[in-house]
């Protein structure tokens, strides 16, 4: 199985240039995958392939220095009580944008929702609402757990008229499912990457949807002025635990009632997470659970 990174990664470079890229293979057996791997994407790898009780994981070879390979020992140690040893194979060129297209096949993310790769084929397009996207990274496509989660909490818990407010939109998706589930308000959608806005603006484009911006922006430096002047009441992070930890405060500040819905975060650190939100003030008033990660919707306390 070929699946990538839980961040949003750039699955090929704007540019010409072609990047070398190293296969990292350890034995970690099935129980690990989802959690290994989610670790290994925290240090720079960008894709993994399961094979029998073997994870290969993908990462630029500039990147693998003698520091990271410490902390994949580390890793191991965290999750199995001992280093386990790990195999090291350079890969031919190739166009991993191209390959990852290939794999892509339509999404029923929901009764009402599903995800399709623009052009493609799907043969149950009238009984659902369709995001057409063109995937130019792997976040955000509805293959990860994290984006199917946030979607199916989106449906429940979008009104018509929230504010909302989508940080680190990658592909887009998550606007343009708002749009499309009836909401009615002007959308906000940030990032700050300027190769996930382009295609966020595309997706948004191709999807006929009006009123979202997409707004290249850093959310750890500019949040609190954001969410103070949007009055905004519904937000989306699909990010990871340590990003929510460095928001959190910027969303408690708010002066506004506001609901969350956060994902990219592993099951096994949802204590942490309930702590967090906890310390600035917000309970969880709703979660689901796919795989290994979790989404929560979390309120400030009334």
């Amino acid at each position: 199985m070929l699946y990538f990174a839980a961040e949003k990664v750039r699955v090929t470079q704007k540019s010409s240039m072609k990047k070398t890229y190293l296969e990292i293979s350890i034995e970690t057996g099935r129980e690990h995958f989802e959690t290994f791997a989610a670790l290994l994407a925290d240090i720079g790898f960008e894709s993994f392939l399961e094979e029998n009780d073997v994870l290969r994981g993908y990462i630029e070879s500039d990147k693998w220095t003698d520091e990271l390979k410490k902390s994949v020992d580390e890793i191991s140690v965290q999750l199995t009580g001992t280093p386990l040893p790990f195999t090291e194979e350079p890969l031919e060129e190739r166009n991993w944008n191209e390959e990852w297209e290939k794999t892509l096949q339509p999404i029923e993310v929901s009764e009402r929702l599903a995800i399709v790769q623009r052009g493609k084929p799907y043969d149950n397009a009238a009984a659902r609402l369709l995001i057409e996207i063109n995937p130019k990274m792997s976040f955000g496509t509805g293959y990860h757990e994290t984006t199917r989660l946030m979607l199916r909490l989106l449906e429940m818990e979008l009104q018509p008229d929230d504010n909302v407010l989508d940080v680190g939109t990658g592909t887009g998706v998550l606007a343009i499912a708002a749009r499309k589930l009836g909401n009615r308000n002007p959308i906000l959608a940030i990032d700050n990457d300027e190769w996930s806005i382009e295609n966020a603006i595309e997706n948004v484009k191709e999807n006929q949807c009006e009123a979202i911006e997409v707004r290249l922006s850093a959310a750890e430096k500019d949040l609190e002025s954001i969410l103070g002047a949007g009055k905004f009441s519904l937000v989306l992070a699909n990010i990871n635990l340590n990003t929510i930890e460095t928001l959190l405060p910027q969303f408690s500040a708010s002066p506004y009632q506001i609901k969350i819905l956060f994902s990219g975060v592993l099951k096994y650190d949802e204590p942490r997470l309930v702590e967090s939100l906890s310390r600035y003030g917000f309970g969880v008033c709703r979660t689901a659970v796919e795989g290994e990660w979790i989404c929560v919707v979390a309120a400030k306390a009334q």
